[in-house]
């Protein structure tokens, strides 16, 4: 299993990119990232061309158990976050050979 790739790793690539400060380039990233999730919280959804779609659903209610008792549990209605990718990123994913 390998180790999940962090916002940290993603701002230093992009600093190693592009030749800007660190510190610059993790504002920007915090603040889009920000953008996203006040977009996503307001309107419902947001599409990124070629990356995919974020929408909020509605989860029905639904009856659960308790795996420690067996309990049965009402989980109640929510909304959650779905992520649809679009098809620039679904096709580099299929095409990138890894062994998990």
């Amino acid at each position: 299993m390998h180790e999940s790739t962090t916002k940290k790793d993603i701002v230093k690539r992009i600093s190693e990119k592009t030749g800007i400060q660190q510190t610059v380039v993790a504002k920007v990233v915090q603040m889009t990232l920000d953008s996203i999730i006040d977009v996503i919280a307001v309107e419902g959804n947001i599409e990124l061309r070629n990356f995919g779609v974020f929408t909020v659903v509605q989860r029905a209610p639904r009856t659960a158990r308790n795996p420690r008792t067996g309990e049965k549990v009402h989980v109640p209605p929510k909304r959650a976050v779905k992520f649809y990718p679009g098809k620039e990123l679904e096709s580099k994913v299929a095409s990138t050979d890894q062994n998990p």
